[in-house]
């Protein structure tokens, strides 16, 4: 019988967010089928103490921006020699394949977006070839770094990111008042500034609407002071940073991002896997699950009177209808997405490798 691999997660931070949610689960996949795995951070943020603590998965943190984390990153690797890398982002997909020219361990690349810097693109232009494999969670970023010489097609792949699949009979409770979910942190290019305003156009429009945000303000005043100028209020609650989105998933009525850029965004899979309608904006990630789901609509970038108008249309479907778009892309996501099929092409993946 042929040994488990030892494998070692490079990121920078375990800040929750789709790319390290995907890390996440990952890890415990390969420690719960015996692989040993250890995972190493660059930044000390960490939002999964508990459930890593639970699956007796080790972080390391070395700040490998500085030459002291350098060293000692280099030290841990000596003493601890990996059989396999997998490097999830940008920063970390760099520092382990400097890791990989120092002791010729085996590399796997994640890229989960398909907008890199420039920073990142001069650096990535002289390393990609290192990369024993690159895995890319969208057929468009794949295609777009190939296209760019910072990706080889040879060594590039496709793999969707994983998701829970809720139980197929589970009922959902009607609501009073037509709820909107949204999962995602306060970053620029979640934009939610466009969100607001779209709410803002339905409230004009005498029509009943709520939406529940989810998502790290990190402080920032902005939101709120947005949301009492447009005259909101009753209409948005913002629940910050929440560690389990489920039981909000199972309430609400659809889900809707405004991404202006996404890998595979996390949020649309998990809305899609509890029967969501979903209304999102159209970026190639985002209409390529929903056209092939058939569970929703894409609105333009930026433009809040079409995304008030999708939401309106989706509200004034017969409850069958909305019922229909939900099992749409609940069987879509079962057929392609769920854990099961995902993380037997990452093991098959590192066995590949010699």
């Amino acid at each position: 019988m042929e040994q488990l691999k030892k494998i070692c997660f490079f990121t920078i931070s375990l800040a929750k967010g789709g790319a390290e949610s995907q890390l996440i689960k990952l890890a415990i996949f390969f420690k719960r089928k015996g692989y040993e795995v250890v995972i190493i951070q660059a930044i000390p943020q960490n939002d999964f103490i508990k459930i890593l603590t639970e699956n007796k998965i080790s972080v390391q943190l070395f700040k490998y921006d500085t030459l002291k984390g350098i060293i000692q990153l280099s030290g841990f690797i000596k003493r601890n020699r990996q059989d396999v890398i997998i490097s999830f982002m940008f920063g970390a997909n760099l520092a382990a394949r400097l890791i990989k020219k120092r002791f010729g361990i085996p590399l796997i690349t994640s890229v989960r977006t398909s907008n890199i810097s420039k920073f990142y693109l001069v650096l990535y232009k002289f390393s990609y070839k290192m990369d024993n494999y690159t895995v890319f969670n969208s057929h468009f970023a794949l295609e777009k770094f190939v296209s760019n010489r910072i990706a080889t097609s040879k060594k590039s792949l496709f793999i969707p990111n994983a998701v829970s699949i809720a139980e197929s009979n589970f009922s959902r409770p009607r609501n009073d008042i037509f709820t909107l979910l949204s999962i995602a942190h306060f970053r620029p290019v979640k934009d939610y500034k466009t969100l607001f305003r779209a709410i803002k156009v339905l409230q004009e429009k005498n029509i009943q609407i709520k939406l529940i945000v989810i998502g790290n303000t990190f402080g920032l005043a902005w939101p709120e002071t947005m949301i009492k100028e447009l005259g909101i209020e009753q209409n948005i609650r913002l629940e910050g940073f929440v560690q389990n989105p489920q039981p909000f998933l199972e309430k609400a009525d659809a889900l809707v991002l405004s991404s202006l850029w996404e890998g595979t965004p996390n949020s649309v899979l998990e809305a899609m896997a509890n029967k969501l309608p979903v209304i999102a904006s159209d970026i190639p990630s985002c209409e390529e699950l929903i056209n092939k789901g058939q569970c929703g609509w894409v609105f333009r970038l930026k433009d809040e009177h079409d995304l008030s108008s999708k939401i309106e249309s989706l509200i004034s479907l017969s409850e069958k209808e909305k019922e229909k778009l939900g099992n749409n892309g609940y069987k879509y996501v079962l057929e392609n997405y769920s854990e099961d099929i995902v993380y037997k092409e990452w093991e098959a993946l590192i066995n590949k490798i010699k």
